[in-house]
């Protein structure tokens, strides 16, 4: 392994957010902030290398002030909190204006800035993951293809479009109310579907698209169905071309787990391929493509530097 690089004023220890991403065609990057609040984004695109050392212990990402439909504000936290559970401190989470958002349909309480947000036309989705778990969400138009990137879906398709934030909500409600689909998948199951496949990708698009079609049906049995409130909506999601590398070697079954704890010591390795917060990454010369959960990276300190991840023995390879 080389020698680290230690933290300085010029090398500072950056909190990471985890993996955003961007239009369709962008490339993912990884979100970092200095001390200072200064960005420090890498752009994650095929042969980046990536080296960080991770300190010990978790810290609040600070919270959300909306403005209106299309601005809003990332405010880190101000006492810069270490953290136990979740994302943000208590005093953050309580500052936080998107709190409302998924309770807004039935309690009808936003601020002007979350309300003008909401107010704008959403999109209802159906997204299978690797594991084979289905779920229905929402999206608002400016993050109808960002949403299911963000999330990691392996396969996806509208099945409705709404006018406003309030109304797409109800939908979601009543196609798990009817239906039984979730609205909620657990970041460690989609990472552990990459390497412990139970189906492929001709499976899990046929899966996708039956109960796709069963959400159209109820939607357009509900009254008051067809715009200008709400309507049916018959469209496919196109998976990001990042993902490429990561959802062929699943569909192959050829993956292989990461050889080290992501939430402590050094790290370093190739990026090929983005599924959602889940890299495809390359160790050494090694052919295999392992499977790193970057979502453990969130909350988390990185001090950049030349670090190497040693490659394991594959199994594979032995035989």
């Amino acid at each position: 392994m080389t020698e680290p690089v230690e933290r300085t004023a010029q090398n500072p220890a950056l909190l990471c957010s985890g993996i955003s991403w961007p239009a369709p065609h962008g490339a993912p990057v990884l979100s970092l902030r200095g001390p200072e609040g200064q960005d420090h984004n890498i752009v994650l695109g095929p042969g980046v290398r990536l080296g960080f050392r991770v300190l010990p212990g978790r810290w609040c990402l600070g919270h959300q002030l909306v403005h209106d439909r299309t601005h809003r504000t990332s405010v880190p936290c101000p006492a810069g909190n270490r953290i136990q559970h979740g994302a943000q401190c208590e005093s953050c989470e309580a500052a936080d204006q998107t709190r409302a958002m998924h309770d807004f349909h039935r309690s009808g309480r936003a601020g002007a800035g979350l309300r003008d947000y909401l107010m704008q036309e959403h999109w209802l989705y159906v997204a299978s993951f690797a594991h084979g778990a289905t779920k229905v969400g929402t999206a608002a138009n400016p993050s109808k293809w960002r949403r299911l990137a963000e999330q990691g879906a392996v396969s996806a398709a509208y099945v409705g479009w709404a006018a406003d934030g309030a109304q797409i909500r109800i939908l979601e409600d009543t196609i798990t109310r009817e239906l039984g689909f979730t609205q909620q998948v657990r970041a460690q199951a989609k990472v552990r579907g990459l390497l412990e496949s139970t189906t492929d990708a001709f499976a899990l698009a046929e899966s996708t698209a039956g109960k796709a079609a069963r959400a159209r049906e109820l939607i357009a049995s509900l009254p008051g169905a067809g715009e200008p409130g709400f309507t049916v909506v018959d469209e496919s999601w196109q998976a990001p071309s990042m993902a490429a590398g990561l959802l062929a070697g699943w569909d192959a079954n050829a993956l292989q787990a990461y050889p080290a704890d992501l939430t402590e010591a050094d790290h370093g390795f190739t990026v090929e391929s983005v599924l959602g917060q889940t890299l495809g990454v390359r160790l050494g010369d090694e052919p295999e493509l392992f499977v790193v959960d970057a979502a453990k990276l969130k909350g988390r300190k990185l001090v950049l530097g030349e670090y190497d991840t040693p490659s394991p023995a594959i199994q594979s390879a032995l035989f």
